[in-house]
């Protein structure tokens, strides 16, 4: 009985420390993310921010960004679509970037300008429903690792991960969004490939049955025309060459040398590709789509694999 008595104590006992030691490990945790939050340079998520902005001070220029739902939108220095991979790994870096403890609780202007703050070259601002926050981004510590950056409006100086001011230092092009043609290729109704002096291939789709009109009658090949038209949806635009072009000639595109026409399943306008002269100075391909003004490059090799697999999107018969 009293061997039963000394267990049940003894169980009692460590039921009881179990108890205090996930506590105090619970406590522990807390303190920790409570620390690794106050570590963060902003106390805020990406999907709260609704727009933000990057200020190159010297060269009087800016990049504004606004989110519109599900979506971001260019507004500055044109009005354009987001790439919402490329902005929101930018908010990402910039949101969850570490800084030091408080470098400076004060300084004066001379150390300001020493330490690249009195006459930045570059801030960030971002506004969320907490209302708006600029960043001041100095230069680079004696490390070089680390550089200086402050919140405008507020004295404090710290120290943060010199990658930071680059990665903030984006360019219009980074952020914008560069797909050629956003279309879904497993919904293909018909595809025309014109190439410029020489005759056209014409494939359709119907209930899973894909059939090649043009050079000659014959059965298409699913998978080499979908393995084509992904290509091109995959494809991304290299370059902005004019957003609103007085005239199409000088690219090649008033008579372009290739021209893709893609017609989808329950979608009355066609998707129109057209690829006029070699860039030869951005190692690209004049292009544009029928569906805005702007010409663009694409890269040589889409140009290469579009026209050298033009001509085998037939059915290979293996039989005998």
């Amino acid at each position: 009985m009293n061997f039963t008595k000394k267990t049940l104590f003894w169980f009692i006992v460590l039921i009881a420390l179990s108890g205090a030691f996930f506590f105090f490990d619970k406590k522990e945790e807390t303190i920790k993310q409570l620390k690794e939050e106050q570590l963060k340079l902003l106390p805020t998520a990406v999907k709260d921010i609704s727009e933000f902005w990057i200020n190159y001070l010297k060269e009087n220029r800016q990049i504004k960004v606004v989110r519109e739902k599900d979506e971001w939108k260019l507004v500055q220095p044109l009005s354009a679509k987001g790439d919402v991979k490329a902005i929101e790994k930018l908010l990402t870096n910039v949101v969850t970037s570490r800084k030091d403890a408080v470098l400076f609780d004060k300084v004066d202007q001379a150390k300001l300008v020493e330490l690249g703050l009195g006459d930045p070259e570059v801030e960030m601002g971002l506004k969320s429903a907490n209302g708006e926050t600029v960043i001041v981004f100095g230069e680079r510590g004696p490390t070089n690792n680390m550089a200086y950056v402050m919140f405008k409006g507020r004295p404090e100086v710290y120290r943060v991960h010199s990658d930071l001011k680059k990665e903030v230092s984006q360019d219009a092009y980074a952020l914008r969004d560069k797909t050629i043609l956003d279309f879904d290729p497993t919904k293909l109704s018909r595809l025309e490939i014109a190439k410029k002096g020489a005759g056209r291939v014409v494939v359709v789709q119907n209930q899973s049955k894909w059939n090649m009109l043009e050079p000659a009658p014959g059965i298409a090949s699913m998978a080499k025309v979908l393995e084509y038209l992904y290509a091109i949806k995959n494809g991304e635009i290299k370059a902005f060459v004019d957003e609103s072009p007085a005239d199409l000639a000088p690219y090649g595109l008033a008579a372009p040398m290739l021209q893709l026409t893609i017609h989808q399943e329950k979608i009355e306008k066609p998707y129109i590709l057209t690829i006029g002269n070699k860039d030869r100075a951005k190692r690209g391909y004049f292009a544009k789509v029928d569906r805005a003004k702007k010409v663009f490059d694409v890269e040589e090799g889409l140009v290469e694999t579009l026209l050298l697999n033009m001509d085998k999107l037939q059915e290979v018969d293996v039989g005998g």
